[in-house]
């Protein structure tokens, strides 16, 4: 199957962490702005943004959990 050997194309975008999602978002919905398509594309952008806001949380999240262990280890010994 000579079909299967064709290399996948990428977009170059690696979502490894919360920022680099929060990222895209941003390029995306900047996107539809500047081509005013924010009216157009309302649903989808709430989505995005959604998913904006998950990735802030768990970023967030994360620095508040490396704080809190620091904070434990410290009052341990």
């Amino acid at each position: 199957m000579p079909e299967n050997n064709i290399p996948k194309q990428t977009l170059g975008v690696t979502l490894s962490e919360p920022r680099d999602i929060r990222r895209l978002v941003q390029r995306i919905t900047s996107k539809a702005f500047q081509e005013n398509k924010e009216l157009e594309l309302a649903g989808r952008i709430a989505q995005l943004m959604s998913c904006w806001m998950k990735a802030f949380e768990l970023e967030k999240l994360a620095d508040i959990e490396g704080r809190l262990e620091v904070l434990v280890s410290t009052s341990l010994t």
